[in-house]
Order: C-alpha cells, then structure tokens, then sequence
C-alpha cells in the first residue's frame, strides 16, 4: 500500500496543479491573489519543494511544503489552485486513499463552486473555498453531519471573537448577516463537507437569489482575519477536538444542547418553505439529535412539535 504523503499535516501547495483537476500554483502567484494569502505566503515561509511520484496517482507532481512553524499543523490542509471546485479536487485525492479524517484541500479560487441545492457560490480570491474530509461513521452524527460541521467551526470561530451562529442546516451568520455555508456530500464511504466562509469579500447583494434568507457579509466586517489558510488550519485543529467531545456525547440530550448553543434564531418566529411552494410559520424550539430542526408550527399545542429534515427558513 502507497504511504500517504499527508498523513503527517502541514500545509501543502500544489504547485504543478493537473489537468482537469486545478492549475498550477507557485508562490508568486499565490501571493498576487489576495493580500490575505500574500500574508500566508510569508508567514508559512520558508517551503521546501516535495515531489511526488506516480504512486500518489492524482496528487502526483511538485508540492511545496510549508516548513515555518506557523506551518506545523495537523491535518493537512492542501492549497489549490484555480480549479471547478475543491470538492471535486478532494474528492480525487480521497478516492485514492490520500485524505485522512480532517485533512482538506483548500482553492485560491473556484470556476463552479456550488452550494446547496447545486446553487452555484461565487469565488473569487480573497475567501476560504474548502473541502474537509470528514469521519463517515454511521449514526446520527453522520446524519446531522451539517449542522455538526457548522456547530464545529461556529465553536472554533467564537473562540476567536467571531460570534456565529448556525442557521440551519448549513450557513454560518454572524448578527443574522451570512459569512459562510457548508454542503456535505457522501459517496462510495467518503463523506466530504464543503465549506466556504467570506473572509474578505462578500458577494453583491444584487446578485443574491430573490429568495435568499440572510444579507451576505464576512468576516473582515467583525474582526481581524490573520490570512486565509492560516485560519482555516487553525479552525480544522479546534474543529476536530469539538467533534471529538460530540462523539463522546452522542446519543445524549448533551448532544442536541451544544448544537443547540449554537443555532440561529431559536426560540424565534420563523417562515419555513418545504417541497418548494409549501410554506408555514413556526417557532424553532430546539434540534433532534439527528439534526433535524424542532418546530412548533403556528396554531399547534405544546405537544405538537414536529421535526424538518429538508427545506429552508427564514426570520419573519
């Protein structure tokens, strides 16, 4: 078996790129993206270039390797250049047994980024487009994958004095504004959650879908953002000891309590849309252990709390 170049963390740059999967990244061309990776390039310094070989099948080329000691984390996370989607450049690297539980790989930019619902995310350089390979284990942590996912990195952010909350199921908000959404997507046992956080730019609000249930803004707008893979990596480290305790909590109201620390709008009045046209008001009155939203629809009695597995909400 073909010893995985990443298990031992760090921060990668791929700088051959491959056909179809992302283009060629070198540092000058990482440091004329944004300021914000012009600030990694320097503070990772110095790299020390790794070839790998055709044993690595699609990871296989020239990869520099940050070798400072802000560069020291565990899992990997792997920088990409342009590409249609760090999920689809994840997605061949954990086919191919190179994505550990916590590694990610992580565009500069994307062509086709998506959210949910195959909406298409806008990408340009500046903000965090990532992939995060995440512990496919069966249960209801798998299941209410999303809102874990999100009640992870709303957890790490607020350590950092970003206080955000998860809208359910999967968009990140700070003061109801959207900084951030995460699409997990299983396949053939490799469970992927695709997350993309604005950093420094947020999209116009013109080009917003009519439906859309929160102002987009990001995360400059609230505080210092250090550089953008920085932050991720030290949001995946913090990410992946938060989802350590839900597994030890799992199966317990403990469980539904800490996610429930961080949901948007609980207790609140909100308008939920399912199966497209059908639309009701309810109160969110908690999360069910497999992430399911807990509504109290309008009219009901105290006994009569449903749970929504699909569909959208929004603030009346």
């Amino acid at each position: 078996m073909t010893q995985n170049p990443f298990a031992g963390g760090g921060v990668w740059l791929w700088r051959d790129g491959a056909p179809g999967l992302a283009e060629p990244l070198s540092l000058a061309a990482l440091a004329a993206a944004h300021p914000l990776w012009a600030a990694d390039a320097a503070r990772l310094a110095p790299w020390r270039e790794v070839v790998l070989g055709p044993e690595c099948g699609p990871a296989a080329g020239r990869w520099l390797l940050a070798a400072g000691a802000a560069g020291q984390a565990a899992p990997a996370a792997l920088v990409v250049g342009r590409c249609a989607s760090s999920l689809d450049v994840a997605r061949a690297f954990g086919e191919a047994g190179l994505l550990k539980p916590f590694a990610s790989v992580v565009a500069v930019s994307q062509a086709s980024g998506r959210g949910q619902l195959r909406r298409a995310w806008e990408s340009p350089p500046g903000n965090c487009y990532a992939a995060l390979a995440w512990p496919a284990g069966g249960g209801e942590l798998e299941a209410a994958a999303p809102v874990v996912v999100g009640a992870c990195l709303a957890e790490a952010l607020y350590g950092r004095g970003f206080a955000v909350r998860v809208k359910w199921p999967n968009d990140l908000l700070i003061d109801d504004r959207k900084i951030g959404g995460i699409l997990v997507e299983e396949r053939g046992g490799l469970l992927l959650a695709g997350v993309g956080l604005n950093l420094a730019l947020a999209p116009d609000p013109a080009r917003l879908r009519r439906d859309h249930a929160a102002q987009a803004s990001c995360l400059a707008a609230f505080g210092e953002v250090p550089g953008a893979v920085t932050l991720w990596a030290d949001l995946v480290k913090s990410g992946q000891t938060c989802y350590f305790r839900c597994v030890a909590v799992s199966g317990s109201r403990e469980l539904s309590r800490f996610l429930e620390d961080r949901l948007a709008w609980l207790g609140q009045e909100v308008l939920v849309r399912e199966g497209g046209s059908h639309e009701f008001r309810a109160r969110i009155v908690g999360l069910a252990g497999d992430g399911g939203l807990r509504l109290l629809r309008d009219g009901a009695g105290p006994g009569q709390v449903m749970k929504l597995h699909s569909g959208s909400i929004s603030l009346l």
